[in-house]
């Protein structure tokens, strides 16, 4: 099971109690084939349906070598989501890079938006996998990685 990492190398989940929480993770694909649509679609659809019977909703960015997925919801569910996305095997090194209380959804009409591979978001989400430059820039990145994703699925 990969270990679930956060900015402060806390494990995930910590943001407890009612309302809404929003959680962004990062991490480094490990399948075998770049462009292994076949494998991406099954993530997808395996999203949509748990994450609605969960009331969780997001949105997931697939770069061909990295994931950059935005879950919210009851804080139980996330932390129930992000529990079996740690065992996942399709990828390594799962970094929580925010996680907060939040009032509204950003992406409250799709239980999980996904958009066909990227390379402009790589360039936003490589820096969030390498560790130390997310300690001085996180913040600022994550903000503007969480915009230029809900800029993708308002178009």
């Amino acid at each position: 099971m990969t270990e679930l990492k956060s900015l402060e190398g806390r494990h995930s989940g910590n943001v407890c109690g009612l309302g809404l929480v929003a959680l962004m993770y990062v991490s480094r694909s490990s399948l075998p084939l770049k462009g292994d649509y076949e494998a991406i679609e099954d993530i997808v659809q395996t999203a949509v349906s748990r994450n609605a019977k969960l009331q969780v909703t997001g949105a997931l960015i697939y770069t061909e070598v990295h994931f950059a997925q935005v879950l919210e919801g009851p804080p139980a569910a996330v932390h129930q989501l992000m529990q079996s996305i740690g065992r996942d095997r399709r990828h390594s090194d799962v970094t929580v890079v925010a996680q907060h209380r939040i009032r509204n959804r950003r992406f409250g009409s799709w239980s999980m938006a996904y958009n066909a591979p990227s390379p402009y978001l790589d360039r936003h989400v490589k820096p969030l996998v390498a560790g130390p430059y997310l300690r001085r820039q996180g913040e600022e990145t994550v903000e503007r990685l969480f915009s230029n994703i809900k800029r993708l699925y308002d178009r």
